[in-house]
C-alpha cells in the first residue's frame, strides 16, 4: 500500500482517482488544487507518491510545484494531463518526473505507474546513497584520486586537488584530462583513454609528466579502474605524486655520467645494501661485490660514520659516502656511493 496525494483542480477527476486508489488498495492521504497547498501537504504528511495535475489554480502549475517537491523532499510525481502539447512533455521530461498519465487514466495504468515510480525512486535513492558513500570514501581517501567520464576530470579528492595545486574544484572539473598531461605523454595516455571508452578496461600503473593550474611541472604514477559514477561507466584514476623519485633519478643519472667522465669509482647497493652495480674502475680489480651485502664483505669495505664507508683493496683505499635514491612514496630504495672527496 502506498501513500498518495492527488494535486487536481477537476473535482470529478479526482473524485475518479480517490475511487482507484481505493480500490488498488493505496491510501489517499490527501487532495488539493494547487501548488502551495501541494507543497504544504507534503511536508506535513510525507506521501510515498503524487498525482499532479500540469495545469493547476494559482501562481505555480504542476511542473513548477514538482521541481520544488524534488529539491526540498526527493518525492516522485507522477504527471497527470490531458496536454500533450509539446512544449509540456519537453518541460515533463527535463523536470526529472517518474511518469505521465495521459486523462482519461483507466485504474490499471494507474496503478502500474504509482508502483514504478515507487520502486524507481527507491532504486535511485539507493544509488544516490551508494553514490554519497563513494564520494566520502574517495575524498577521504589515504591518496589521490581523480574521476573521469568521457576524458574529462568529474571529481578530484582534496588531495588530489592539491597535487594540481589548487583548493577549488570547479578550476580543473569537466575540463580534458589531456590539458593537464604533457605533451610527450599525450599519446600514451589518450591510448589508454580511448581503449577504456571502447572496452571498459582500466591499465596498470604507469609514470607520466603532468602539469598543475599554473602550468608548473610534476610526475606521477596513475593508474585506472572502471567504476560507475552518476550512473555512467566512468574512469576512476590514482595519482601517486613521483617527482621526488623521478628528479632523485635524473640527479643520479647526471652524477653517473659525471663520474664516469671522470673515471671515477663508485657503486651501487639496494635498500637492504646488497650491492647491485660496480663502476669499471681499477680500484675494484679483483673483487667479487655483485649480489653481496655490505656486511658480508668486511675484506673490502669498513664504517666510516654515518653512510660513509672506506673501501681498502690491497694498497689502494677510498672512502664513499651514500647518496639515498627515493621511490614514488618518498621511501630509500636505491644507494648511489660516490667518492667522499669529489675531484675539483
Amino acid at each position: 500500500m502506498r501513500k498518495v496525494l492527488v494535486v487536481e483542480d477537476d473535482k470529478f477527476i479526482s473524485a475518479i482517482f480517490t475511487m482507484f486508489l481505493r480500490e488498488l488498495g493505496h491510501e489517499l492521504i490527501g487532495k488539493c488544487a494547487d501548488g502551495k497547498d501541494a507543497i504544504e501537504l507534503c511536508h506535513r504528511l510525507r506521501p510515498d507518491v503524487v498525482l499532479m495535475d500540469i495545469h493547476l489554480e494559482g501562481e505555480m502549475d504542476g511542473i513548477q510545484t514538482a521541481e520544488q517537491l524534488r529539491r526540498e523532499l526527493d518525492i516522485p510525481v507522477i504527471y497527470v494531463s490531458s496536454d500533450t502539447s509539446s512544449q509540456v512533455i519537453k518541460r515533463a521530461i527535463v523536470s526529472n518526473s517518474y511518469g505521465f498519465l495521459v486523462k482519461p487514466v483507466n485504474r490499471k495504468e494507474l496503478g502500474i505507474a504509482i508502483d514504478l515510480a515507487y520502486y524507481k525512486h527507491k532504486v535511485d535513492q539507493e544509488q544516490r546513497e551508494r553514490e554519497r558513500g563513494y564520494r566520502q570514501f574517495i575524498s577521504e581517501a589515504s591518496m589521490p584520486l581523480m574521476i573521469l567520464s568521457e576524458g574529462r576530470i568529474q571529481y578530484l579528492n582534496n588531495l588530489a586537488l592539491d597535487l594540481f595545486k589548487t583548493h577549488y574544484m570547479e578550476d580543473v572539473l569537466l575540463s580534458p584530462y589531456l590539458n593537464y598531461v604533457h605533451k610527450e605523454d599525450q599519446e600514451q595516455v589518450e591510448s589508454l583513454l580511448d581503449n577504456f571508452k571502447a572496452h571498459g578496461h582500466g591499465f596498470d600503473q604507469i609514470n607520466i609528466a603532468m602539469q598543475d593550474v599554473h602550468g608548473q611541472s610534476f610526475f606521477a604514477l596513475i593508474s585506472g579502474s572502471s567504476i560507475i559514477f552518476n550512473k555512467k561507466k566512468s574512469l576512476q584514476v590514482t595519482l601517486v605524486d613521483n617527482s621526488k623519485a623521478v628528479y632523485a633519478h635524473k640527479r643520479v643519472e647526471l652524477l653517473l655520467d659525471y663520474l664516469n667522465k671522470l673515471g671515477q669509482p663508485y657503486f651501487i647497493t639496494d635498500a637492504r645494501h646488497k650491492v647491485k652495480g660496480v663502476a669499471p674502475h681499477h680500484l675494484f680489480d679483483n673483487t667479487k661485490l655483485l649480489g653481496l651485502r655490505i656486511n658480508q664483505l668486511d675484506e673490502w669495505f669498513s664504517s666510516a660514520g654515518d653512510g660513509v664507508l672506506t673501501f681498502t683493496n690491497g694498497d689502494k683505499q677510498q672512502v664513499f659516502m651514500a647518496e639515498e635514491v627515493l621511490d614514488a612514496t618518498g621511501e630509500v630504495y636505491e644507494l648511489l656511493y660516490v667518492p667522499k672527496i669529489m675531484p675539483q
